[in-house]
């Protein structure tokens, strides 16, 4: 009875209480520290992230936070995000999918190279923004508020608002008062409205294998090197096939290859719940 009641009491705050408010309502804490942090950016504090010992990218302060947390302190990240720099040069242009709140395009773009930042939150891209602009590299970085999908279009999306950094997600067990209508793009269409990609990163959350099916020409024609994030556990979660995505990059001719550079089999790749890698076209 206890369990039923706290059912029926969670409806109808879901029912009554529309979701962006419920964003900021549940966690005071989160919510308290993202004002502050907006605050303290209004009145011209900033933070600087050091991302090598000769690389530093000035940060709104939130976005120095999850950066600092996912891309210095996380080993598996920050692995991924060294790898990322080690291709960086002038010459690269970046296709960043899921760019939430844009540090490798940020990081792109130090080295001299033009990036494409994709994000379907508007609190991501509003904050890519800001810190494009707070680096001077307004013209080196473009920003794109879309998820990208096998289709374009739109399709409908889950906000965790500032409760969850601004992300959103796929969620179909939700009612669709509760998604946000959100325009979709595809690989494809983006090659042919800004160009051919020399690198691509990904990383939407499970919905790997969409994203790739959408770009299936512009893989095949241009052969750009694939960052990609693998999110084994929640694909199985959400009753996906964590063999979809591994199916489009084996049926492009590209490898898969651990940061570390060693190549990886299918068993390897399922040991972990979330693995990330670099992709790129076999000899």
């Amino acid at each position: 009875m206890e369990a039923h009641g706290r059912d029926r009491l969670k409806h109808l705050i879901r029912a009554s209480v529309p979701r962006p408010v419920r964003n900021w309502l549940r966690s005071p804490s989160a919510s308290m520290a993202w004002v502050w942090d907006a605050a303290m950016f209004s009145f011209g504090f900033t933070e600087t992230l050091r991302i090598s010992p000769d690389i530093s990218i000035i940060c709104h302060p939130r976005a120095f936070k999850v950066a600092y947390e996912a891309q210095i302190v996380d080993p598996e990240q920050s692995a991924e995000f060294q790898k990322f720099l080690s291709y960086c040069s002038a010459k690269m242009f970046l296709f960043d999918i899921g760019a939430h709140f844009g540090v490798f395009s940020l990081a792109a773009a130090h080295f001299g190279a033009t990036a494409i930042a994709v994000d379907p939150s508007p609190i991501a891209t509003q904050m890519i923004a800001k810190q494009a602009a707070l680096n001077g590299w307004t013209s080196k970085i473009q920003i794109v508020q879309a998820a990208v999908n096998d289709a374009g279009g739109t399709v409908d999306m889950l906000s965790t608002g500032v409760f969850g950094n601004g992300y959103f997600k796929f969620d179909t067990a939700r009612l669709r008062k509760e998604l946000t209508r959100t325009p979709a793009i595809t690989i494809d269409q983006m090659a042919s409205k800004f160009g051919a990609p020399t690198h691509i990163k990904i990383d939407v959350e499970g919905q790997e294998a969409a994203a790739l099916r959408g770009g299936r020409e512009t893989f095949k024609q241009f052969s750009p090197v694939l960052f990609l994030e693998l999110h084994n556990e929640m694909i199985a979660a959400q009753g996906g096939d964590r063999n979809a995505a591994l199916d489009e990059v084996k049926s492009l001719g590209y490898g898969i290859l651990s940061l570390d550079g060693m190549e990886l089999d299918r068993t390897a790749i399922f040991e972990k719940p979330l693995i990330r890698v670099v992709a790129s076209r076999r000899d």
